[in-house]
């Protein structure tokens, strides 16, 4: 989110605003459905949760409401300056934090949200390895991650675009007049998952295919039948092509 945007100040920036909490409302009903297979029905009372990347605080708020405790940081001041004036819970806090190394102790969280986050971090082996470092023993980490190999490339919405090499890729953008740099860094699946060795890693994608309704994403999975069924089994057997990847990671057993 742009930092000049984050006041809402102006009846356009009021829309942008409610199109940000329906937004978050979505993707955090999407994530506490998944949360629940691994940790039962919510709410978990006793659950410390932290969402990496929050933006405007809306899943984080409304991860809160069904935990003890969530906390949201993200880099950007100012969207974090709105995220309190908006969401103003006992159990909700919100940080803003730019360093690699967060500001928490080891083991501090049952369950850290990692949601369309990776690629717009440098170091992301230091991002996971922090993730990694916060989670307790038993907690999880949710985490939604964007493919390199997408038709239409996520953020800027150009065919083939996260495919190029980067000067080609910053020559695209400028060619089409939306930035000077191509400054997002998607993985391949392979990578990506090499990437996660250290975790014990469980795929969701292919189950909220098949089940939208269950994971609440019928507004993202195809609604005729035969056509979901085809994906399902595309995502399943070609994980590249799979516009988005869902997984819970946990600490693994031997490390606990």
């Amino acid at each position: 989110m742009k930092s000049e945007a984050a006041g809402y100040a102006t009846p356009p920036d009021q829309l942008a605003r409610l199109a940000d909490l329906r937004r978050g409302v979505r993707k955090g009903r999407k994530i506490k459905r998944v949360l629940e297979e691994e940790l039962g029905p919510a709410p978990w009372p006793g659950l410390r949760g932290l969402d990496l990347g929050c933006g405007p605080g809306a899943i984080a708020a409304y991860l809160a409401k069904l935990s003890g405790e969530f906390i949201g940081l993200d880099i950007d001041d100012a969207a974090i300056k709105a995220a309190r004036r908006r969401f103003r819970y006992a159990n909700l806090e919100f940080v803003c934090h730019s360093t690699a190394r967060l500001p928490f102790d080891d083991g501090a969280f049952d369950v850290v949200v990692v949601n369309h986050v990776y690629e717009h971090v440098r170091d992301v082996e230091t991002l996971f390895a922090e993730v990694y470092r916060v989670l307790k023993p038993t907690g999880l980490a949710y985490l939604a991650a964007a493919g390199k190999y997408e038709i239409f490339e996520p953020h800027y919405h150009l065919p083939f675009l996260s495919w190029l090499p980067r000067r080609a890729a910053d020559a695209y953008l400028r060619a089409t007049g939306r930035e000077e740099k191509y400054d997002v860094n998607l993985w391949s699946y392979r990578k990506l998952l090499k990437l996660l060795a250290p975790f014990e890693v469980r795929e969701y994608t292919a189950a909220v295919v098949r089940d939208p309704h269950k994971f609440a994403a019928d507004d993202v999975v195809p609604r005729w039948r035969p056509l979901r069924h085809l994906t399902a089994f595309t995502t399943a057997r070609i994980p590249a092509v799979a516009p988005t990847r869902i997984f819970v990671l946990r600490r693994r057993r031997d490390d606990k």
